[in-house]
Parts: structure tokens; sequence; C-alpha cells
């Protein structure tokens, strides 16, 4: 008995068809023709593939369809045929190794608000038991001045204690002070301290000098 290959090529061949002229025609590779032509289904895609090809073949040559699949479905087996794996199915477009998912989502939000959450931990433990911050504006060291009052000016944290040669000084809500004092020798060294309520102290010694 005839094979579907051989009923398929006999065919072709009585019309004069080139394998180039199906190809173009049922959108089928040559040489997948040529594999179905010469029943050689280990070159061949799935069964379920092979018999769409047959279909559209036996209607291009104007054969009976059903007929060729019946005897395709006689003569083939997947037990005794393993199919040809296309390049598509062999070689599949890689997986992305990362998918964002709503899961993914939460899980950054919830790693950004810990990490935002022992920042903030770390920030006011540092305010509590570090060295309070201490800046003067006012004066600047190794002024020289013929004016023996002078405004000593600055910024420290809040609830800061603020000493200017030994004397404490008030601290605004925003931690500005200001306090003036008298020059009293031509080389006057001005001792500026602010300690933390936890003893934390931050020393800044500025020296004017008064001209006479």
């Amino acid at each position: 008995m005839r094979t579907v290959g051989q009923i398929l090529k006999e065919t072709r061949e009585s019309k004069f068809y080139s394998l180039e002229e199906v190809e173009k025609t049922i959108k089928i590779r040559k040489e997948l023709l040529e594999a179905l032509e010469a029943d050689d289904y280990s070159k061949l895609p799935p069964a379920t593939f092979v018999q769409g090809f047959i279909k559209n073949y036996a209607k291009f040559l104007d054969l009976d369809g059903e007929k060729l699949l019946a005897i395709f479905r006689r003569e083939f087996s997947d037990k005794k045929h393993k199919p040809y794996v296309m390049d598509a199915f062999s070689n599949p477009v890689p997986a992305s190794k990362f998918k964002f998912t709503p899961a993914h989502l939460l899980g950054v939000a919830v790693t950004l608000v810990v990490v935002l959450f022992f920042a903030y931990l770390w920030f006011q433990y540092r305010q509590f038991v570090g060295a309070p911050n201490l800046a003067i504006t006012s004066p600047v060291d190794q002024l020289a001045t013929d004016n023996p009052l002078i405004s000593v000016e600055g910024k420290t944290d809040p609830e800061v204690k603020v000493s200017v040669n030994s004397q404490d000084i008030p601290v605004s809500s925003e931690g500005t002070f200001k306090q003036e004092i008298t020059l009293s020798s031509p080389v006057n060294k001005i001792d500026i301290i602010a300690v933390s309520k936890f003893g934390q102290k931050v020393q800044i010694e500025k020296t004017v000098y008064l001209k006479r």
C-alpha cells in the first residue's frame, strides 16, 4: 500500500509542480515538504502539525485530504517515530529570570519602609547620644577690631546648653543663640561650648584681637 508521502510526491510530479512552487503557494518550507514526501517523520514537527501539512498539501493537489489523513494515522505512531523538534520549540526565547509581580512590588515597598524606619532610628540615636552640632557665625577667628563690644552668634541643636566663656546663654527653639561680650585685653580667647542633655560636648575657640 502506498504511503502518504508516495501519494503526494507522485501526484505532484504528475501535475509537474516543483517543490518550490508548492512551498510558495501553501507556505510550507521546502525541507518539510521533502521530509513529508519521503515519509521521514523524524524531520517533521509533532503529528498535529503534520496533519495540517497533509491537509493543505492535499487541497493544493486536489486530493482527498480525509483519506490521506486516515492513511497517515495508520502508518504513523508516536512510539515508532520521534517527531522533529523545530527551532522555535528547541530554542525558545529564554525566559526572563525576573518578573516584576505585585508580590515583588509589595516586597520592595515593605523593604523600603523597614530601611526608612531604621534610618530614622539611627538618626534619632545620633541626635540623642552624639555630640551636638555647633556652628559659629560671628565672630570669625583671628578677628581684629577696635570695638571692645562684639557679638557671639551661632546655631546648635534645640535643647542644647550653650556657654560662652563659662557663662550660660539662652538658645532659641530653633537652636540659634546670640550674646554680646566685652573684650578686656589685646588678645581675647572666646570659648564656646555646647552640651547635649546626654552630656555630649563640642567646643569651639575663637581668638579676637582688640586694637587700641
